[in-house]
């Protein structure tokens, strides 16, 4: 049971270069090692980026923010897959060695280069959200304050899970269609957040489903 949960961890989206400014810390037993950042504490990540070099079960990845290397220890038929130059979603654990970050690799699948966009765009709505989490309440506008707490009786979050069942006709939600009917002002901050907490994944560019 306690594998089974470590392997269900959030893959956290986050850059290259938020994982070099982290700290490595590590735990005993059936607890998770983690890397501590300033964006929050990541075990398990979630990175758009494109290959640079190859060898041996072993790629290092460039996502514009830094480049850092990464090795497969399972499933690595999924490397015959992907060559150097492809963009590619990966999904790893951070460690360390020798005091360096490296990740090790649990899914690499290549994708459109469209999602290097994407994700600038998915990353730009993370770091609002934060930015919002960080500041006093004493600095909160009284507007602001009444939108949040005029919420229907499912709740935005409910509200926009509930959307995205209703319009998945198996190919995931369109993005777009649910902000749409939702009418919620910071829909694409909550969608975003969903997103990096692992409660909906995108199956293709703006097309999302619930986990």
């Amino acid at each position: 049971m306690a594998e089974q949960d470590i392997r269900r961890q959030t893959a956290y989206i986050c850059t290259i270069s938020m994982l070099h400014k982290g700290t490595f810390v590590k735990k005993q037993g059936w607890e998770s090692n983690y890397l501590m950042t300033e964006y929050g504490d990541f075990s398990r990540v979630n990175i758009i980026a494109a290959i640079v070099a190859e060898d041996n079960n072993t790629l290092t990845i460039d996502d514009g923010t830094g480049q850092i290397g990464g090795r497969m220890f399972e499933n690595t038929d999924q490397l015959s897959q992907v060559s150097v130059g492809d963009i590619v979603r990966v999904i790893a654990r951070p460690r360390e060695f020798n005091e360096s970050i490296y990740l090790t690799l649990e899914i690499v699948k290549k994708c459109d280069a469209a999602w290097i966009a994407y994700r600038k765009k998915e990353l730009s709505l993370i770091k609002k959200i934060r930015e919002l989490e960080d500041t006093p309440k004493s600095q909160t506008k009284p507007q602001e304050a009444e939108i949040v707490e005029s919420t229907s009786t499912l709740g935005y979050k409910e509200r926009i899970a509930k959307l995205i069942k209703d319009l998945d006709r198996g190919e995931g939600a369109v993005i777009d269609d649910v902000l749409k009917i939702s009418r919620i002002n910071n829909g694409e901050e909550i969608i975003s957040d969903m997103m990096m907490r692992g409660e909906i994944y995108e199956v293709k560019a703006g097309h999302v489903k619930l986990m």
